[in-house]
């Protein structure tokens, strides 16, 4: 009796710790699916935010088309030298090269930057750039800037 009780109480410890290791490894998996989504989301947010707030800082010039997409361009001048620098959506993402002025621009040659579906730069008045940036999950962000420089114009 004695011998069959122990045996009893043995299986019931181990059943209890299959138990808990089940659970265990439940709550870990969980806990991986809830990181990825969240990781997925941050992605996705920097993506499309980036490139927002990015190009609003940077508007300060005009801007001009790259192949056949609009592109914002940067004049700076160095030792002489005037230099461009420009950002324009090309193969899925925001790019940018920086290239002395005159120079023939092919569009993949510029530098990704972050991944991006669409890019709309609209000039709704005369002193005021509307950015609209489409991530690759399909949300629209968009950003107003007020410009200082008079000299921008938005191609169709």
């Amino acid at each position: 009796m004695k011998r069959s009780r122990h045996a009893t109480d043995l299986i019931f410890v181990l059943s209890l710790f299959c138990l808990f290791t089940v659970l265990s490894l439940f709550v870990v998996i969980q806990g991986a699916d809830v990181y990825q989504g969240i990781s997925r989301e941050m992605s996705a947010n920097y993506s499309a935010r980036g490139t927002v707030a990015y190009l609003t800082e940077k508007v300060r010039q005009n801007d001009r088309e790259i192949g056949g997409e609009p592109a914002l361009v940067f004049s700076e001048e160095i030792g002489g030298e005037v230099y461009e620098t420009w950002s324009y959506l090309y193969g899925g993402s925001l790019r940018e090269i920086t290239v002395k002025r005159g120079t023939e621009i092919v569009p993949e040659s510029g530098q990704p930057i972050m991944e991006l579906k669409e890019l709309r730069l609209e000039l709704p008045s005369r002193r005021l750039l509307r950015i609209v940036a489409t991530d690759t999950e399909n949300r629209v962000y968009e950003s107003a800037v007020c410009l200082q420089s008079a000299a921008l114009e938005v191609a169709p």
